[in-house]
Formats: structure tokens, C-alpha cells, sequence
């Protein structure tokens, strides 16, 4: 469906651009008993005045208890088609091991009829991945027409909270995409801070950095305190891009959807205690929302050298319980969705 992309040189006129590649993360623990996560999550989603934050295939068993299990190939379609509908490229799915209950969603997706109608690529670092059997995997994954590409080829790859050993493992898959006659992956490390993101792409010379999510005020890097969404959470976005743009560095810009975890400020869920009792903003509206994507292609255009790949990621397609997500919600909330298809359509 959507390709390779096409750059211009940085010389030319900035209304030759084309529009930027425009993906969003999914993080997909909405899996039930098939791992310990899914149940997790429904826990902290359970409370009643979070069941207008759950995915749209979710059941309300009473007041306070939800099950939210997109575990088939139905629900997939249907997420295929709500992504299809708002224009999105390209999905970027945070690895799990296969058979490991949270590799669901990404299996539904790759044997859906429909997987050509967005494109997908991985987000690495998120969960052990074995670079020799699955390394071997994913580069046959790369050589697809639905595998994300850019710079006329690049198989696009994400590194979630990379570590110096990462190298030598990441010099493997470029030797198999090499072998494969694969172009060489275009690798993007995501880092919370400006620091870590610079150290991290040099030791593992790569391509651009980014950042998952505005977590925090990127000026000050204060808690949000409970701020309005906007501007608060969609102005932390573009410091955050002058910031990691400022270092020389190549930059995918990030589009935060909203940072409201009081689910799990509420309710800690077992692998993470991370959360402040005032680390959330409020929740965006879906114009905002749609807004911060609008800035995120403003400021991609304009910094054409900078963005090189052309290519935007937003947080989050279905992060319901951190607080971003764009994903329809139950009773087939579209209107986040909608807003944002407005922009891309």
C-alpha cells in the first residue's frame, strides 16, 4: 500500500515535500489470560470511570470489572480498517516473543486478508528478541511490500531503550539484511532524554533518534501535574524536537496523544512503579490531538535536512491505560480517529 518515499534534496522548494510518513505505536497486552499482562490491565481498567478510556472490543462484566481481549482475527480487521479509515501508513508494534501471548495481535495482523491496507514495523528493545532466529524472521519480513520502508528502500526499525550490547547484535541484522539483498535497516533509537538518546545512537550508530512519549515537561522536565492536554503535552512535543534536533542528530518527530496513566497511578501493574501521583496531564480533545499531528507535519516539512526519513510516529494506537491512544474506544468512539483523519485525508 504505502512504500518507499521519495525525499527531496534539501535545497528543494519546501511545497515539493511530500506528506510524511505517519505511523502510531501499538503496545498490545490486550490479551486476557494468554499473559499475565492482559489481566493486568484489565484490572486497572476495571474502576468505572475508566471504561470510557477501553478499547472498543472490550465487555463491561459489571460497574468495576472489564475484560478487554482484542484476541482475533475479526477485532484485527476490524483495527486494520479503523487505521485504513484515518489514513494512517504504518503501525509500529513493540516485539514480543512468538508465543508469548503478547505477540497476538502482530500474528492476527501478519495473517489478516487485509494486512496490505497499513503498513508495519518493529519496535525493538521492548522484549528479548533473538537475533538469530528471529533476526533471521524479520529480514524476511523486511523484503514485503507491507513492511515500512524509507529513503527509497530502508527497512524502518525502532530501538526502545537500547544498551550498548545492542551492537553487536544490530551489526548481525544488518549483515543478514546485507546477505538477504535487503537495503540497510534505517534504525531510530527512542529515549526519553536528549542525553541518552545521543549516547545511545552513537554506540549503536544509528541512523536518527526520537522518543516514545512526552512524559514529562521537555523544557523543564517537571510532571505534567495534572496541566491541560493542550498546550501543555503538544508544547512538550516540539521542545522535545528542537532539543534532540539540536544535537545534529537526525529526528523522527514524536506525537504524544496524551500522558493520563492514573489507571496506573491508582492501581501499580507488576513490572513498573514509575509513576509520579502527579505525573499525568489531562486528557486532549480530539481537535487538540488531531493538532499536535498537524504541528508534527509543520515542523517535519520545514525541517526537511533534520527529518530526513519523512517519517512521523505517535504515541499511541492503543496505550488505553497510559493515557494515549487513538484506537476507537467502546460504543465505537471514532472521534479521535476522525480528527485525525481530517489531517491526513
Amino acid at each position: 500500500m504505502f512504500l518507499t518515499q521519495h525525499v527531496t534534496s534539501a535545497a528543494s522548494p519546501f511545497k515539493e515535500r511530500e506528506k510524511p510518513l505517519v505511523g502510531a505505536i501499538r503496545w498490545d497486552g490486550w490479551v486476557g489470560d494468554l499473559n499475565r499482562a492482559g489481566l493486568e490491565v484489565e484490572r486497572i481498567l476495571s474502576p468505572n470511570q475508566y471504561h470510557y478510556r477501553a478499547p472498543f472490543f472490550s465487555t463491561i462484566v459489571n460497574d468495576d470489572s472489564i475484560q478487554c481481549r482484542g484476541t482475533t482475527q475479526a477485532i484485527m480487521d476490524q483495527e486494520i480498517a479503523y487505521a485504513k479509515y484515518a489514513g494512517l501508513d504504518y503501525w509500529a508494534f513493540c516485539w514480543y516473543p512468538p508465543h508469548s501471548g503478547l505477540d497476538t495481535a502482530r500474528q492476527l495482523y501478519l495473517t489478516s486478508k487485509h494486512r496490505d491496507d497499513i503498513n508495519w514495523c518493529v519496535i525493538l528493545g521492548t522484549n528479548p528478541f533473538d537475533y538469530n532466529k528471529d533476526g533471521k524472521w524479520l529480514v524476511e519480513r523486511f523484503k514485503e511490500s507491507n513492511y515500512q520502508k524509507v529513503l527509497n528502500g530502508r527497512p524502518l526499525v525502532y530501538i526502545f531503550s537500547a544498551t550498548a550490547t545492542l551492537l553487536s547484535q544490530l551489526i548481525e541484522l544488518r549483515n543478514l539484511s546485507r546477505l538477504a539483498g535487503v537495503p540497510d535497516p534505517y534504525i531510530v533509537v527512542m529515549e526519553f532524554s536528549i542525553r541518552n538518546a545521543v549516547a545511545a545512537a552513537d554506540s549503536l550508530h544509528a541512523d536518527a533518534i526520537s522518543c516514545y512519549a512526552s512524559v514529562s515537561d521537555f523544557e523543564t522536565g517537571a510532571p505534567y501535574k495534572g496541566a491541560a492536554y493542550s498546550p501543555a503535552v503538544s508544547k512538550s512535543d516540539q521542545a522535545g524536537w528542537e532539543k534532540y534536533v539540536a544535537s545534529g542528530k537526525k529526528l523522527v518527530p514524536w506525537v504524544t496523544t496524551g500522558w493520563n496513566p492514573k489507571p496506573r497511578i491508582e492501581r501499580s501493574v507488576l513490572w513498573n512503579s514509575y509513576y509520579t501521583s502527579d505525573g499525568y496531564a489531562k486528557d486532549g480533545t480530539p481537535d487538540q490531538i488531531a493538532q499536535g499531528l498537524q504541528n508534527a507535519i509543520n515542523w517535519s516539512r520545514s525541517n526537511a535536512n533534520a527529518a530526513e526519513a519523512n517519517v512521523i510516529l505517535m504515541y499511541a494506537w492503543n496505550e488505553f491505560d497510559e493515557g494515549g491512544w487513538i484506537c476507537p474506544t467502546l460504543g465505537n468512539n471514532t472521534s479521535r480517529l476522525d480528527a485525525i483523519r481530517k489531517i491526513l485525508k
